[in-house]
C-alpha cells in the first residue's frame, strides 16, 4: 500500500516537472520570437560608424552576433562540409552560392563562377550520393524549383560541370554543402527582417542590419547577396566591402574575398580612414597566410602594423611585430639556398 502511494506521488511530481518545463520552453520561445527582433531593430543605429561598432562589439568576427543573440544556439549544427581556404581556379565553375551555409528559402538561387568560353553548364543537386535534381543551363545561375522539396536536417551538395569538362569538384577542398535553416530559427529571422523600418534608418543601414541578422543566423548566402546588392548600388563604403570580403573568406571564396578586400583598401585610403586600412590589411594578411603565401602575408601585415602605429595602438603593433618576425623566420628557413 505504501509502495503504491509512493509511486503515485512520484508520478504526480514528474507530471508537475514536465508541466513546468513545457511552460518554460513555451515562454522562452515566445520571448525569442517577440523580443529579439525588437531588440535588434530598436537599436538606434543611424550611421555606418555606429553600425560598424555594433557589428564588431564583443566578437572577433565581423557580421556575427554575440552568443546572447545567436538565433540558433541549441538546435542548429553547421553543415558537415568544412570551409575551404584554398585558392580557386577561375577556369573551373566553382560554387559561389550556397556553400557552407544555412539557407532560408526552399527555392534557393544557385550560383557559380562563369568560365570564359563556356556556353552551357550541367547543374546537379545531390542528397547524399543520389542526384535529387539536374538541369542544363547557359547562364551561371539558376533558381532551384523547389521540387523535390528540400528537407530539414539534410545536407545538400551542389555540383556544376561546364561543357569543357571542367567541374566544381576540382576544388582542392570542397565547401559546397548547405542545409535549410531549422523552422524555429527561420521564423525568428523572417520576423526580424519583416519588422517595419524606422523612418530615420536609411535603406543602406537597413540592408546592413539585415546582413547582420542573416550572418548571425548562419545564413551566409543571404548575407552575401544583401551586401552584393549594396555594392551593385555603387555604394562607396570601405566597411561594406570589407564585410563582404570577410563573408567570402568564411565560405572559402578566396578570389572574391581578395578582390573585395583590395577594393576596400582603396576606398579606405581615399577616405583617409586609417582604422579601416588597419582592419583590411590585417584581413588580407591573414587571407594570404591561410593559402600559404607568406611573402604577401608579411607585406599586408606590415601595412597593418604601420596603420596601427599611426593610430597609436601599441598593443596591436607589438602583436603584429611578433607575427611578422615569426613569418619572416619561417619564410627564411623554407626558402631555397
Amino acid at each position: 500500500m505504501k509502495f503504491t502511494t509512493l509511486l503515485k506521488n512520484l508520478k504526480q511530481k514528474k507530471t508537475k516537472v514536465k508541466i513546468h518545463l513545457w511552460f518554460f520552453a513555451i515562454f522562452f520561445f515566445v520571448f525569442i520570437l517577440v523580443a529579439l527582433p525588437n531588440i535588434l531593430l530598436a537599436t538606434p543605429v543611424y550611421s555606418i560608424d555606429i553600425l560598424r561598432t555594433q557589428y564588431q562589439k564583443g566578437s572577433d568576427v565581423p557580421l556575427r552576433t554575440d552568443k546572447s543573440k545567436v538565433l540558433l544556439a541549441q538546435e542548429c549544427t553547421r553543415p558537415v562540409t568544412g570551409p575551404a581556404r584554398s585558392p580557386l581556379n577561375p577556369m573551373i565553375p566553382y560554387i559561389i552560392s550556397p556553400r557552407h551555409t544555412f539557407i532560408l528559402s526552399s527555392q534557393p538561387k544557385l550560383r557559380w563562377n562563369s568560365v570564359i568560353g563556356v556556353k552551357s553548364y550541367t547543374v546537379s543537386l545531390l542528397k547524399g550520393d543520389k542526384i535529387l535534381w539536374e538541369n542544363k543551363v547557359n547562364t551561371n545561375e539558376v533558381v532551384y524549383p523547389g521540387k523535390p522539396q528540400l528537407e530539414l536536417g539534410v545536407e545538400y551538395l551542389l555540383i556544376v560541370k561546364a561543357d569543357n569538362d571542367r567541374s566544381s569538384q576540382e576544388e582542392e577542398r570542397s565547401a559546397r554543402g548547405f542545409r535549410l535553416l531549422p523552422a524555429t530559427g527561420a521564423k525568428v529571422v523572417k520576423t526580424a527582417i519583416a519588422q517595419p523600418n524606422n523612418p530615420r534608418v536609411t535603406d543602406k543601414i537597413q540592408a546592413l542590419k539585415n546582413a547582420y541578422i542573416y550572418s548571425g543566423s548562419g545564413l551566409k548566402s543571404e548575407a552575401i547577396e544583401t551586401l552584393e546588392g549594396l555594392v551593385a548600388s555603387e555604394i562607396k563604403e570601405a566597411f561594406v566591402y570589407r564585410q563582404l570580403g570577410e563573408l567570402y573568406s568564411q565560405v572559402g571564396l578566396t578570389l572574391l574575398a581578395q578582390k573585395r578586400y583590395e577594393e576596400a583598401v582603396k576606398l579606405a585610403k581615399a577616405a583617409g580612414d586609417v582604422a579601416e586600412q588597419a582592419e583590411i590589411s590585417t584581413a588580407l594578411g591573414n587571407l594570404y597566410l591561410e593559402i600559404n603565401e607568406e611573402r604577401e602575408a608579411i607585406d599586408w601585415l606590415t601595412q597593418a602594423r604601420d596603420n596601427y602605429k599611426t593610430l597609436g595602438n601599441t598593443q596591436r603593433v607589438r602583436e603584429l611585430n611578433t607575427q611578422i618576425e615569426e613569418l619572416k623566420s619561417v619564410s627564411f628557413r623554407s626558402s631555397p639556398n
